[in-house]
């Protein structure tokens, strides 16, 4: 575990913030998959399958709704149970958040609006191989759904035997994923953004992936949308003196289970909590199997440091382990997600709190934000006009398309000035 002291907040930031480059390597095995997907179809996921995975795709290669619906049935009680009040709790959250289409009369008497239309196809990219993630399954179809998307398009890393991980393949049964494809990697992205014989090309691809993922997200952006391109995982935690250094420990270690890059820091205000601190987690690391290299302990002389060094790092988990946390949330510019009090750890929402847990990492939350109804949803302008309003806004309308030289606009919107036929 690292120790720092905060004298000067960017250098901190620095300090913590991993600044590794993309690796040549990772763009060039991504380009030539992405190329070869793009080209050859299934032949191309059939190979990079058989060659990455070690697993020879079935034909057809897609999971069928009977596997689906008996991964579903062999699920544990107590887990079926666990999901669906999950599933319940982020569907109530996004549903909550759901724009819906409008209209208002302006000035001159023109209609205006929007229309909000949900997109036609969302390709999910779900984390697999060697573990289990139903949650990731509800983090990325349910705001799908409550936007109207049609259909969703699920691709998880295959397991050894085939198929994909049973959670995995329960969750999308359980939520109506309609497409289950036993693929991973830059492959599926290619498959999701370009189409194959057998997986139908999406309109936007979510979810978070390794390296490989992240980079063939990156590149094809354009062609498809993406939600985000997901780094390693990371929470901030602020904490005075008051602050339980085991629940700190554990929430850090936590952090460090999302794999490799994940990061936790502590602020702790005022430099009392760092001993206590470390030692609880060097036990807990010690029962649990794990390191503690991706958790550090930095000394904050106060309140108003801590808050500008969070603001400064902008973290995807903030967890305000304070008197008055509350007092504290609107001076908070820049985070993924604000977890309120020392009782609200941030598993919680990694599961069934309610908030999605695809967020903005890497320092993006500063202008991004977590995965929502809105992503899967285009708004599209709409206008009005009678005959009065357009004679209201003819003139101004001239006025400006003379100013810029293009007189046909002048022309267009004068004519529907006039009185009669035009």
């Amino acid at each position: 575990m690292r120790r720092l002291v905060c004298t000067d907040v960017r250098e901190t930031v620095a300090e913590l913030r991993s600044t590794a480059p993309r690796s040549d390597d990772v763009r060039r095995v991504v380009a030539a998959i992405l190329g070869d997907v793009r080209r050859r179809g299934d032949t191309a996921l059939r190979r990079h399958t058989e060659r990455l995975d070690g697993v020879t795709l079935p034909s057809p290669i897609g999971v069928s709704e009977a596997a689906m619906r008996e991964a579903l049935a062999a699920l544990a009680p107590e887990l079926r149970t666990a999901l669906e009040t999950a599933a319940a709790n982020v569907r109530a959250y996004h549903e909550r958040e759901a724009p819906t289409s409008w209209r208002e009369t302006l000035a001159q008497g023109q209609v205006v609006g929007q229309e909000v239309i949900p997109l036609d196809v969302a390709g999910l990219y779900v984390p697999g191989g060697l573990a289990n993630y139903p949650s990731s399954v509800l983090m990325t179809s349910i705001p799908a759904r409550v936007a109207g998307v049609g259909r969703l398009v699920a691709c998880s890393p295959p397991r050894p035997g085939g198929g994909v991980a049973s959670g995995v393949a329960a969750a999308c049964a359980l939520l109506g994923v309609d497409d289950l494809f036993p693929v991973g990697g830059a492959q599926a992205v290619a498959a999701m953004a370009f189409g194959t014989e057998s997986v139908p090309r999406c309109d936007i691809i979510v979810g978070p992936g390794n390296a490989y993922v992240t980079e063939a997200k990156r590149q094809v952006m354009g062609e498809v949308a993406i939600d985000s391109l997901a780094g390693p995982s990371e929470v901030v935690i602020v904490a005075d003196r008051r602050g339980k250094p085991a629940w700190l420990a554990a929430d850090l270690l936590a952090q460090a289970e999302h794999g490799a890059g994940a990061m936790g820091a502590l602020l702790d205000i005022g430099g009392a909590l760092g001993d206590a601190v470390q030692a609880e987690a060097e036990t807990l690391a010690g029962e649990l199997g794990m390191a503690t290299d991706g958790a550090a302990v930095v000394a904050v002389p106060d309140l108003d440091t801590a808050i500008a060094l969070v603001n400064e790092f902008a973290p995807e988990h903030l967890e305000l382990h304070l008197r008055d946390a509350e007092a504290v949330v609107p001076r908070i510019r820049n985070a993924g997600a604000i977890f309120v009090g020392p009782d609200t750890a941030t598993a919680f929402a990694d599961y069934a709190a309610g908030t999605n847990h695809v967020l903005p990492t890497a320092g993006a939350a500063r202008f991004a934000q977590g995965l929502s109804v809105v992503d899967f949803q285009k708004r599209v302008g709409v206008v009005r006009m009678d005959r009065a309003a357009a004679r209201s806004l003819a003139t101004p309308v001239a006025v400006v398309a003379e100013e810029e030289g293009l007189p046909a606009h002048a022309r267009s919107v004068r004519l529907r000035a006039r009185d009669g036929e035009v």
